[in-house]
């Protein structure tokens, strides 16, 4: 399989499987019932059942299934952007690799540093903190830089227009988030998910346009007489 088919593969199974364990670890939530807008995604990744963290009540029961996407997110995205990195040279290639590893060594840090009480009583909790900002930044940060390693690579323009607008729109869902006090407390999952979730998009339709891509090549290659 090709270097892009296998990238492509990567960072679709990255976000089926984040999507599809947040979901799963978000129905087992018991009591009080889990919100995508009041409560964090990190929520789900709390050990502690019982626990009251920033004044949010945590029952997770199936907290290793999130914190499992967690670290498989990191590790696919940090994989299909080395893949990538092959395919390119100078400055992009490097800036591309160094933001990956930013936001996959982050996000895995959050699925090895779960929040709780106890997490911000020992100081684990900045290690939490300080992955989930690696995660956001510097994931939305990738999208801007893929527009110009998107151009190398031969994608759509579409594809990289699709990259800033993700990019600018996860970055200011999460400069609001850290603004508005008020919006953190009532609704801090909105903003939180926005500026995620542009990044689970993004890795998507980015892995569908790979494979795409690849299978189309494929089929304009004359076979071997």
């Amino acid at each position: 399989m090709r270097l892009d088919a296998t990238a492509g593969l990567f960072l679709l199974i990255a976000a089926v499987q984040y999507l599809a364990l947040e979901a799963v670890a978000a129905v087992a939530w018991c009591h009080p019932r889990y919100s995508y807008a009041v409560n964090f995604i990190s929520d789900l990744g709390n050990p502690v059942r019982g626990d009251v963290f920033d004044g949010r009540t945590i029952d997770s029961p199936l907290h290793l299934v999130m914190d499992t996407a967690f670290i498989v997110q990191g590790i696919l995205f940090i994989g299909a952007t080395a893949l990538l990195y092959r395919s390119l040279t100078g400055r992009v290639a490097t800036a591309l690799l160094v933001l990956a590893l930013f936001h996959g060594i982050g996000v895995i840090t959050v699925g090895l540093f779960p929040e709780s009480a106890a997490a911000l009583t020992n100081g684990v909790i900045i290690a939490h903190s300080i992955g989930a900002i690696g995660a956001i930044v510097g994931g939305n940060v990738v999208l801007l830089v893929s527009t110009v390693a998107g151009r190398r690579l031969g994608v759509a323009r579409w594809h990289q227009a699709l990259g800033i607008t993700l990019g600018v729109v996860g970055l200011a869902a999460f400069a609001v988030l850290q603004a508005d006090h008020a919006l953190y407390v009532a609704a801090g999952g909105v903003p939180e998910r926005v500026a995620v979730y542009t990044i689970v998009a993004w890795e998507a339709v980015t892995g569908i346009a790979l494979l795409r891509s690849v299978a189309s090549t494929a089929s304009l290659t004359p076979s071997p007489t």
